[in-house]
């Protein structure tokens, strides 16, 4: 359930991060394709609030700092356990590739945390993009963490659009691919989402929480490393199985 209020509030933060300058009522209205008066609502409520001034100087209304503060005090603490961060950084050295921590976002996967190859040729993404379950190692192993009854409802959510020339978009074979993933308790992807990026992940859980890691990179640079990659998940994997079977750590501030 959306709630309109709310995505326009959303749409308002959005477009202004777009554009970078102060706008008008009716430049803001007109980008968001809402009437003026609607547009003015949102705009003296923030204003009221704090969030936005009248820079009539230049032109129209902007962000405060008071955003921004907010932002930095919630982006400066994370809920995982104090040795995650650490522990994902050391794949990375390890791996010489990309690691990525991944949750479940609707009905996508979604970057939460990002350690990149110092590789001049590596996988690049940003905390925050979403990828296919379908289509994605973050994705199929969080899917295979599902019971069968929630992966088949998940899965009957999800159009499986071809992606390139080696995606799966069939259930059949996508149901073949999980069943064998979850079989060997990892998951892979040889350009199903990106064309010559191969990864691989596996599902692991803190606390009630579900959550992928991933390493992935230039497929012919992955596919001559694979099981060395794959030893480093699963031992990333087992790591947090003994931590959420002993008292919870306390989680800190990321610095």
């Amino acid at each position: 359930m959306t709630v309109p209020a709310a995505s326009r509030v959303l749409d308002v933060i959005e477009a202004f991060s777009k554009v970078r300058r102060p706008m008008t009522v009716a430049m803001l209205a007109k980008i968001l394709a809402l009437p003026a008066s609607s547009c003015h609502g949102l705009i003296k409520t923030l204003e009221d609030r704090g969030y936005l001034t009248n820079l009539k100087d230049q032109g129209g209304y902007y962000f405060t700092k008071r955003l921004e503060q907010h932002a930095l005090r919630i982006a400066g603490f994370t809920p995982l356990p104090d040795w995650v961060l650490p522990a994902l950084e050391k794949i990375r050295d390890e791996a010489e590739e990309t690691t990525l921590l991944a949750k479940l976002s609707g009905v996508n996967a979604v970057y939460l945390e990002i350690f990149e190859s110092a590789q001049s040729i590596r996988y690049i993404a940003q905390v925050d993009d979403l990828r296919p379950l379908y289509a994605s190692a973050a994705g199929k192993s969080l899917l295979g963490a599902m019971s069968t009854e929630d992966r088949d409802a998940m899965l009957a959510r999800i159009p499986l659009v071809k992606r390139n020339a080696n995606t799966i978009v069939t259930r059949k074979a996508l149901d073949a691919d999980l069943a064998e993933s979850i079989q060997r308790g990892w998951f892979l992807t040889r350009g199903e989402f990106i064309a010559d990026v191969t990864a691989v992940g596996t599902p692991f859980t803190l606390g009630d929480e579900t959550y992928a890691v991933v390493i992935a990179g230039p497929s012919a640079r992955m596919e001559s490393n694979l099981e060395k990659h794959i030893q480093l998940i699963k031992m990333f994997r087992q790591r947090a199985a003994e931590h959420t079977a002993s008292p919870e750590q306390p989680s800190s501030p990321r610095h």
